[in-house]
Formats: structure tokens, C-alpha cells, sequence
């Protein structure tokens, strides 16, 4: 599973699954690598090392403004081979403590962030005949949630939906969509104190590292997974059989 020389833009790409993904991407001979976050300085940081293996540039998106994302690409030129929406934020609230504020940001942030980037995405690589895009759902999608809110759950939901129908949308232009879906994950979201599991709940025993859905994401992304499109991969160490 190589790269080839393309070219990718990851969201979220500062840290966890995004910049495990980067690091994957640049070692696998990815041409250039763009990380887009509000985490500057590990954005900046990572960007710097991963330029020991490629181009690497970083910048600050809030990845939920139109204009924001519209000046972005305007910045990335005419050229796009992979599209890693990675960006995402949860929450433990439950639904009576869930108001409208952070309903609409977790929508925004994991959902709106994925449309947004997606279509421009699309608009280039329509133009070229060719590319990959990648969302992130989440077993929440399947089970309602394990820790986390209604919104989280709802959220990534939608990230499915969102795949499926710009798979179709894709599909006559070569350009493929897809979606991984981890179950627990090893990251800085999930390690907060108000984040409580333990890898009793996993079958297989442990649970995953960012980097074991990097690989998922690299094989979506590379030549093997060229007849792949409309599919949400499961990631879970058996916690859920979709």
C-alpha cells in the first residue's frame, strides 16, 4: 500500500487518527501532505517533521466556515488526490444536558466540516477524473453511543449517509468515497477524564491505536482499494458486526 506521489489534505490533522494518518502518508511516499487544524503548535510541529519524507504544510482552518474552507483550496491549487476528513470533536453530556449550542457545534465540527471539504473536494477531483475521499464515522453511528451524546452519535450517523450519497455522486467521475469506522481509539479525545472505558469491552482484548486506522485509511487511499467506494469499514476489535 504506497502513496505514489499523490497529493492529501487531512483534517484534523494536528494529532490522533489525522496525524498518525499523515505520518503514514509521508513515509508511504505521499508527493505532499497539507494538515488542517486549530492546533497550531503540534500542526506546525508535525508539518516540520513530516518534511524530512515530503512537502508538508500546515494551516489553521476552522473547518466549519464556508469562507475559511473556500480561501483554503483557493490556496491549494487545481491538484487533490486524497481527501481525509478527520476532523471531530465529542462529548459525554447526556441528552438532557445536551443543549442547542453544542448540538449545532458537534454537528458542525464533524458533519458540516465533511460536506464542506468534500465538495471541493469533489470540484477538483471531478475536473481530473480521479480521487479518494475518506470520512470518519464512529460505532456510535450503529449502537447509539458507548460514552458519548446523542449529538456525537447523531453526528457520525450522518457521516455515513453524507458517504453513501457522494459515493453516487462520485462514482460516474472515478472519484470514490468511502468511511472508517473505529470503535475505541487511543487519543487525546478519548483519554480525558470524563472519558472512562476500558478494553474489557473490546473482544479482541486491547483497544485500537490511531495508527491501526491509518492503515485502514492508507489502504482506502492507496491503489488497493481502487474498486472500493459507498463502504463504511468497521474498526473495532469485534465490538460491533455491521
Amino acid at each position: 500500500m504506497e502513496m505514489n506521489g499523490k497529493t492529501a489534505v487531512i483534517t484534523g490533522g494536528a494529532g490522533g487518527i489525522g496525524g498518525e494518518t499523515a505520518r503514514l502518508f509521508a513515509k508511504r511516499g505521499a508527493k505532499k501532505v497539507w494538515l488542517v487544524d486549530i492546533d497550531d503548535p503540534h500542526g506546525e510541529k508535525l508539518a516540520g517533521d513530516l518534511r524530512e519524507f515530503c512537502e508538508c504544510e500546515y494551516r489553521h482552518v476552522d473547518v466549519t466556515d464556508e469562507k475559511e474552507v473556500t480561501v483554503f483550496f483557493g490556496e491549494l491549487g487545481s491538484s487533490l488526490d486524497v481527501m481525509f476528513n478527520c476532523a471531530g470533536i465529542t462529548s459525554v453530556k447526556g441528552l438532557m444536558e445536551t443543549d442547542e449550542t453544542l448540538w449545532n457545534r458537534i454537528m458542525g465540527v464533524n458533519v458540516t466540516s465533511a460536506f464542506l471539504f468534500s465538495r471541493e473536494a469533489m470540484r477538483l477531483m471531478i475536473a481530473q477524473k480521479t480521487g479518494r475521499i475518506i470520512n470518519v464515522s464512529s460505532i456510535s453511528a450503529y449502537v447509539g453511543g458507548i460514552r458519548t451524546s446523542p449529538a456525537y452519535a447523531a453526528s457520525k450517523a450522518a457521516i455515513i449517509g453524507l458517504t453513501r450519497a457522494l459515493a453516487k455522486y462520485g462514482a460516474p467521475h472515478k472519484v470514490t468515497v468511502n468511511a472508517v469506522v473505529p470503535g475505541l481509539v487511543d487519543t487525546n479525545m478519548t483519554r480525558a477524564d470524563d472519558f472512562v472505558y476500558s478494553s474489557d469491552e473490546v473482544p479482541l482484548g486491547y483497544v485500537a491505536k490511531a495508527s491501526d486506522i491509518a492503515q485502514a485509511v492508507l489502504f482506502l487511499a492507496s491503489g488497493q482499494g481502487a474498486y472500493i467506494t459507498g463502504q463504511c469499514l468497521n474498526i473495532n476489535g469485534g465490538m460491533y458486526f455491521a
